[in-house]
């Protein structure tokens, strides 16, 4: 592909979980309180949000796919601790 050529989508099922999970990630940190945790993990989950909508046409190489999941990955599990922690008091 150069750079003349039309740009084709490529969504695929797991791009799309992916990109669900930092959009319900940003969801459940927008219904707690504020906190310098929360922000950070915000601001992680908008950035992977935007990674995951460009791979609809500008699909990833394999090692930026690679750190792309694993940092949703991350994200999930401390979406996941935090939230537990915020609900134990």
């Amino acid at each position: 592909m150069t750079d003349e050529d039309p740009t084709t989508s490529r969504s695929s099922g797991t791009v799309a979980l992916f990109l669900q999970t930092a959009i319900e990630a940003i969801e459940r940190l927008d219904r707690l309180p504020l906190s310098e945790e929360s922000i950070d993990m915000r601001r992680e989950a908008v950035a992977l949000q935007a990674i995951f909508r460009s791979w609809d046409t500008r699909p990833p190489d394999p090692e930026s796919r690679a750190r792309a999941v694993s940092r949703v990955m991350d994200l999930h599990r401390g979406v996941e601790e935090y939230t537990a922690r915020r609900d134990r008091g």
